[in-house]
């Protein structure tokens, strides 16, 4: 996906053994914590990430996440309201209304090809889900549907605008 402003998946355990898994379970919970408070500076990979879209990342696993490491700084949208940070897998969009939501892929690449955030579809509100054979996002204005057909082929459409 590509923004027109920018560049862009033995034996059971005895009552000892299961203590000492939840007391490391535990240590690494804290060493995971401390890890992130010292993240404090949102400094990832050489970039800033900051606020909700940190957070949204984060959430996602930061670097070692799908996103991967981020390739940009935040982003001023075109609306001039909404921000993004693009990462090596996706961008995360944040706007006041919808939130940090992730966009990558065929979805991301349907998305941008009718105008990213500045087009009908508006900003994501949702990550990827799947109903059935089917992987959805919602967004403002629609949901984009993405489905695998026979012979490597894809499908990806839209509900329609409505936001109107």
């Amino acid at each position: 996906m590509k923004h027109p402003n920018g560049t862009v998946r033995g034996r059971k355990p005895g009552r000892t053994t299961s203590t000492l898994s939840l007391l490391a379970v535990l240590a690494s919970t804290l060493v995971v914590s401390a890890a992130s408070s010292a993240q404090a500076d949102g400094d990832y990979c050489g970039h800033s990430v900051l606020g909700a879209i940190e957070q949204r990342y984060l959430a996602m696993g930061g670097p070692g996440g799908p996103l991967g490491c981020p390739l940009t700084e935040e982003l001023v949208n075109p609306d001039g309201i909404g921000r993004r940070t693009q990462f090596q897998n996706g961008t995360i969009y944040w706007s006041p209304r919808s939130g940090a939501w992730p966009v990558w892929g065929d979805i991301g690449t349907y998305w941008c090809d009718q105008g990213c955030e500045a087009g009908w579809i508006r900003y994501p509100t949702s990550y990827e889900y799947a109903v059935g054979s089917e992987i959805r996002q919602n967004f403002q204005c629609t949901v984009i549907h993405w489905q695998a057909l026979s012979g490597g082929a894809t499908k990806t459409w839209s509900d329609g605008d409505t936001c109107v």
